[in-house]
């Protein structure tokens, strides 16, 4: 044990109260800057993108089989509005709260990406998350085109890293 305490070998975020001006301790932020994390590739990201697709439709298949089996009738064509609407809010819904709570999607964990901010918690924070949903459905609407400005350099961020501010990192 040290003099100082038996916690000093772990980063701390700033000065403690009552430290010794003499005494120097290692910040967080400057370990981190020390090691920057590059931004993952694409084909991690196009894995984990696939992943998260095919459960989002498998639970939306789910969904439609079950309300088939309790009404006994197919979805028609007003139902697939509501159909389509229940695919965006599920998929908001599969995102955007994985994110804010672990970092990762169920795709992005099968790919061994996170999305890890430089504050102490997790996971992004709602508004983060949000915006990289945003950047991804704008990316599906235009189907990939826009990626075609992360392509030219694999490590270049993606529309959703832009929007939120915090690129996927391979683990």
């Amino acid at each position: 044990m040290s003099e100082n305490g038996p916690l000093d070998d772990f980063p701390l975020y700033g000065a403690t109260p009552g430290a010794d001006a003499g005494h120097a301790l290692v910040t967080v932020d400057a370990f981190e800057a020390a090691t920057p994390a590059a931004a993952a590739p694409l084909s991690p990201r196009l894995s984990a993108a696939a992943a998260d697709a095919a459960t989002v439709l498998l639970l939306a298949a789910l969904a439609i089989l079950a309300a088939r089996l309790a009404t006994g009738e197919s979805p028609g064509l007003s139902g697939l509005v509501w159909v389509i609407g229940f695919l965006l809010y599920l998929w908001a819904f599969a995102t955007i709260v994985p994110i804010m709570a672990f970092g990762r999607t169920v795709g992005m964990a099968l790919a061994d990406l996170s999305a890890r901010p430089d504050g102490p918690h997790a996971g992004l924070t709602a508004r983060e998350a949000f915006r990289r949903w945003l950047g991804t459905l704008a990316t599906a609407a235009t189907g990939g085109l826009l990626l075609l400005w992360s392509a030219r350099d694999p490590r270049a961020p993606t529309p959703a890293d832009r929007l939120s501010g915090c690129a996927l990192t391979l683990d």
